[in-house]
């Protein structure tokens, strides 16, 4: 098992790089049982769900005091305030 923190003090990890990035994780959790991980960017969160998605990977993602887990397509039930939603926020001011 995963557990990707979402945090303003985590890693930085280059678009580029953030399925590789969770692959990694994947690999390492695989050899020692479970991983965590904090990162600061959405990409990371976005490349885990896609990855669960496609693959089934087992990840749970860590915001503040929560836990949130994503269901087999990569959804989640609860999306808390602050939690991944930047493009959110800056894109809607294009509108």
């Amino acid at each position: 098992m995963i557990t990707i923190e979402y945090n303003p003090t985590g890693e930085a990890v280059p678009d580029g790089e953030a399925e590789q990035f969770v692959r990694d994780l994947v690999e390492h959790a695989n050899k020692h049982v479970s991983v965590e991980k904090s990162v600061s960017t959405q990409n990371v969160i976005t490349a885990a769900r896609v990855l669960k998605k496609e693959e089934g990977i087992a990840v749970q993602f860590k915001f503040e005091d929560e836990i949130l887990v994503p269901d087999d397509d990569g959804r989640l039930s609860d999306w808390p305030d602050g939690f991944a939603d930047f493009f959110d926020i800056i894109l809607m001011r294009l509108l």
